[in-house]
């Protein structure tokens, strides 16, 4: 009798930690942040992905952009939740963002949101998923 109570508590161990695990990734999941930050001047860019809230998401891409520009003019261009977000960028120094849980769409928008802030071919230079 002591060894069949064993045998069931190590089934129900088998059973019960992939998932308390399988949770645990999903509740990841629902809470992945990113940002893009860009300086005007210098058009230095940080990022940041997979973090679990949109200040911390944020605070990491603008350090990164600050450790590369050094100028103090890094800003925020976009931040997400599950979702894709892309930058492009036009020869003139032109900037534009985007998101969508699309990819493309995603690369969409920010094309044209770069083409309307100056009318410029703008080219998508970056694009991150995150996990939804």
């Amino acid at each position: 009798m002591f060894k069949s109570f064993w045998q069931s508590l190590a089934i129900a161990a088998a059973v019960a930690i992939p998932t308390i695990s399988l949770g645990a990734v999903e509740a990841n999941a629902q809470n992945s942040y990113g940002a893009i930050a860009r300086s005007p001047s210098t058009q230095d860019k940080g990022y940041s992905w997979n973090y679990r809230t949109r200040a911390a998401a944020e605070n990491r891409a603008l350090s990164e952009c600050e450790s590369l520009a050094g100028t103090g003019d890094c800003r925020v261009l976009i931040w997400t939740r599950n979702a894709c977000m892309s930058i492009a960028e036009g020869s003139n120094g032109a900037a534009g963002s985007g998101w969508s849980t699309d990819e493309r769409q995603a690369e969409r928008t920010a094309r044209k949101v770069c083409r309307d802030y100056d009318g410029v071919n703008c080219s998508v230079t970056r694009t991150i998923c995150l996990p939804y």
